[in-house]
């Protein structure tokens, strides 16, 4: 097991350079199990960094702003000015309501209907423009609070959000046919399933043994009648076919891949050193505004 306090990989490319930090866009995700984040050179088009730093345990919903940020100020690089920056906050739970449907002056009473909201909570909301629809999500105030203290111009974003748009975006040019996605977290997987530009599920899930793992995928496709021999798995986030994850999804879905880096992009060197499917959200994180 890694040391706390110390990143499970930090890589940076020679070519940064403190003084064009406003020509750069940052991009961090965080949550209550740790954080990552990248850099990208906006002239150029060209990601320059990827950190990943995991606390081991899970760090407290009512510390959270005081504890993550404490971490930031030995980061050299999350201590300076950018031209953008963008944080997407990996929420446990969340709900995903049609824009028709959505009263944000009912959110409160819209979350507390769907999940428990946590102590000193607030519950936050983003538009997706594809589907055309909000989610919402708790973030720790503390937390929101030392963001916009550090980052007063960050655009906040919910991580499962930005992943399901994202997906839509990357996929709507393939064929049309049902395809599944799984993101892979510290204890928590987030499942979405496309076909086609049309969404047909997203949602997250907690995860303690490889048997919750699989049980949460097989019910999904069970739900929406999938075989699971017959459609395309792909993987993004913290798993690889070494992992006794991967081995025991592999026992029900045959057809599993990995996500590719985006080709609409390039990347430092530092990036072959890093399965590409590690930080498949952070290095689409353009496509959601940055």
């Amino acid at each position: 097991m890694h040391e706390p306090n110390v990143p499970v990989i930090s890589k940076f490319d020679e070519a940064l350079n403190k003084a064009e930090t406003e020509n750069y866009g940052l991009s961090i995700q965080v949550g209550l199990n740790g954080f990552s984040f990248c850099i990208l050179d906006k002239k150029s088009q060209k990601f320059l960094s990827y950190e990943w730093f995991d606390f081991n345990k899970p760090i407290s919903s009512l510390k959270a702003g005081q504890e993550i940020i404490s971490h930031w100020k030995n980061r050299e690089w999350l201590n300076h000015d950018y031209g953008s920056v963008m944080v997407f906050y990996e929420a446990n739970t969340s709900t995903l309501l049609p824009a028709s449907l959505f009263d944000p002056d009912e959110k409160e009473a819209i979350a507390a209907f769907n999940f428990k909201v946590p102590e000193k909570n607030q519950v936050i909301f983003d538009k997706i423009d594809n589907p055309d629809a909000y989610i919402l999500y708790p973030v720790p105030e503390g937390l929101i609070e030392a963001i916009k203290t550090n980052f007063p111009d960050a655009v906040f974003r919910s991580q499962l959000g930005a992943l399901t748009e994202i997906l839509l975006i990357t996929t709507k040019n393939l064929p049309i046919e049902k395809r599944i996605f799984v993101n892979v977290r510290q204890a928590h997987l987030d499942i979405v399933i496309t076909e086609g530009k049309e969404l047909l599920f997203c949602n997250s899930f907690g995860y303690t043994t490889r048997e919750d793992f699989i049980y949460y995928i097989i019910f999904v496709l069970e739900q929406l009648n999938i075989n699971p021999e017959e459609i395309d798995l792909t993987f993004s986030g913290m798993i690889d076919n070494r992992s006794g994850l991967f081995d025991i999804v592999y026992k029900y879905v045959r057809n599993i891949g990995f996500q590719p880096l985006p080709t609409s992009y390039a990347y430092s060197w530092i990036f072959n050193e890093i399965p590409s499917h590690y930080f498949f959200g952070l290095l689409n994180s353009p496509l959601c505004g940055l």
